[in-house]
């Protein structure tokens, strides 16, 4: 099942099956819902050798909460508060400094050539960067709307917080990117192209 072709009654049902114990209820659950909330976490926690586990995480706390799901919000919805909940703790911890151990690795093969992948890499880096130096808030607020499209109002349920809010922080967010991006020599063209027009 597709979670964008998967109606809400179905989801529902599965629900209700990995409510009853039945574990295929549970795979088909996480498989609906997993690209989606790792590239939520991915947004939220940027580049994070975590990432995995945090996903991981936000499944195991959804499954273990699941017969507090009172169906008020779509599943997605509930999952997602509990994303923005777990990469919460996971952004107050201090963070452990990571040396590699072998930086005489051999370039995969299968990687776009040095001129195509090192722009593309800079400039995800430092979009990642420029979402990084946001406050938690402001982030998962920018994050769930802006990138990930979910409706004002659910955002405000996700994080907890009213409508208005939502909005100034979205907003506040934006002005803040731009900010930083109209300084930064990867973006600074994509400002100037956009004026001149």
């Amino acid at each position: 099942m597709d979670s964008e072709r998967t109606s809400d009654g179905d989801v529902a049902v599965l629900i209700e099956r990995a409510r009853a114990g039945q574990p295929d209820a549970y795979q088909a659950l996480f498989r609906l819902h997993v690209v989606r909330v790792h590239r939520l976490v991915h947004r939220l926690a940027g580049a994070s050798p975590d990432l995995d586990d945090l996903v991981q995480t936000v499944f195991v706390e959804g499954f273990r909460s699941l017969p507090a799901f009172r169906g008020e919000a779509l599943f997605s919805t509930w999952l997602g508060r509990i994303a923005v909940r777990v990469v919460s703790r996971h952004r107050r911890r201090p963070a452990l400094r990571l040396v590699p151990l072998d930086d005489d690795a051999p370039l995969r093969r299968d990687t776009p050539g040095p001129e195509l992948g090192i722009d593309a890499s800079r400039r995800l880096a430092q979009l990642d960067a420029l979402l990084a130096a946001l406050s938690d808030k402001r982030r998962a607020a920018f994050v769930l709307h802006v990138l990930e499209g979910y409706p004002v109002e659910e955002v405000a349920a996700m994080l907890g917080a009213s409508v208005s809010a939502v909005k100034v922080r979205v907003h506040d967010a934006r002005r803040e990117i731009e900010r930083r991006a109209r300084r930064d020599p990867l973006f600074a063209s994509f400002f100037s192209a956009k004026e001149s027009d």
